[in-house]
């Protein structure tokens, strides 16, 4: 338990308090929390997406995939086979079949990863305390003050098109963006298989709802 003794304000920009015989500056621990809370944040990719209104998505009955894909260069990439395996899977799930002689439709796709910066100004409170003449404590807030946090990452980008073959003309498009976590990295096709599904929830085709029992 901590007593009024123990909790003292040193100077105009520190507050600490004693615990179990250490000493501990509030202000550089709230600091420190939100800057952990700031890194280890990732949520789920922001989609993108846009479509030819004119064409009429029904009428396409299989799909394919160009070559050579955006991700390849002399050789399929480990990413291209992640991303075709997830895309013949939606795909499929909304009705067409993967054809590799002329397809109606053909899909590529292409990723980059860029380094980031955000600079974060982080609001702390320059609270002073002094003793009154009714001997209690009494406080006031000054001016805030703000601590700069920079904030370095890697933002990662997903690009699918989808072209009309015979138009030789893309017909759909659908993006994801994500800060990249360390999760994501170490795990790069459950992070690529998440985003494709993302996208495909933007699909002019919507799957068929799955029947759980």
């Amino acid at each position: 338990m901590i007593n009024s003794s123990e909790l003292m304000p040193t100077t105009e920009q520190d507050i600490v308090f004693a615990f179990g015989g250490q000493i501990f500056n509030v202000r550089l621990l709230v600091i420190s929390a939100i800057i952990v809370l700031l890194s280890a944040c990732t949520t789920g990719p922001t989609i993108y997406s846009d479509y030819n209104r004119t064409i009429d998505f029904n009428q396409y009955k299989s799909f394919g995939f160009v070559v050579p894909l955006d991700t390849d260069r002399q050789y399929e990439s480990l990413i291209s086979q992640y991303l075709k395996e997830s895309i013949i899977v939606e795909m499929t799930r909304r009705g067409l079949t993967f054809v590799i002689q002329d397809p109606d439709v053909l899909i590529n796709f292409h990723t980059n990863v860029e380094q980031k910066q955000k600079i974060k100004e982080i609001p702390t409170h320059n609270r002073t305390s002094y003793y009154s003449y009714r001997k209690r404590w009494y406080s006031y807030d000054a001016w805030p003050e703000y601590e700069i946090y920079i904030d370095n990452y890697e933002q990662g980008t997903l690009n699918i098109d989808v072209i009309d073959r015979q138009l030789n003309k893309m017909i759909w498009e659908g993006i994801a963006v994500k800060r990249l976590g360390e999760k994501d990295k170490l795990n790069i096709q459950s992070t690529l298989q998440e985003a494709v599904v993302e996208i495909f929830l933007q699909f002019p085709i919507a799957a068929p709802m799955e029947v759980t029992e």
